[in-house]
């Protein structure tokens, strides 16, 4: 029988007759450890968890900086991960990824212009600048400087990066 991965303990049970003299009477159940493993990812593991999802970390440095805190601790990357989908889930809401972008960038007045293919309703094209950007580019048309090092994302999308 193998044991439990994710606490080490080996989740054994035996079996002890209720009477020494009579092994053919009745049996009992015994487990032999008294352990119980949490199911869950604690409410302060949540927000650690729901902070460093915000920055960007990946779930392997989220486990590693738990376990560092509490060497006790049960949780798995399968709990990391189960807790950040949670998490974009509420941030969603009803939206999709990219009307959950353009709110944000409405939110933080961000310049933004976008292109779209009418035949399949894909993005295409995505035009964005930080309001101090902007600013300074109303000061300094005349310069702009453009990283034109070949970059794609996820979706096979080219990326330029454009600093003003």
């Amino acid at each position: 029988m193998r044991g439990s991965k994710r606490s080490g303990c080996p989740m054994r049970i035996a079996l002890h007759a209720v009477s020494k003299t009579d092994t053919e009477g009745l049996w009992k159940i015994a487990p032999c450890c008294s352990q119980v493993p949490g199911t869950t990812v604690g409410d302060h593991t949540s927000d650690l968890v729901e902070i460093q999802t915000a920055a960007g970390v990946a779930v392997s440095t989220i486990q590693a900086t738990l376990l560092s805190a509490d060497r006790g601790s049960l949780v798995i990357a399968k709990d990391i991960a189960n807790t950040k989908s949670a998490v974009r889930r509420r941030d969603l809401a009803s939206h999709t990824a990219i009307e959950a972008l353009f709110v944000e960038l409405r939110k933080h007045n961000f310049f933004h212009k976008w292109r779209f293919n009418p035949e399949t309703i894909k993005l295409t094209h995505l035009i964005l600048a930080h309001p101090d950007t902007t600013e300074l580019f109303k000061l300094h048309h005349d310069v702009l400087v453009a990283d034109c090092t070949y970059k794609t994302n996820k979706h096979r999308i080219p990326l330029l990066n454009i600093i003003v």
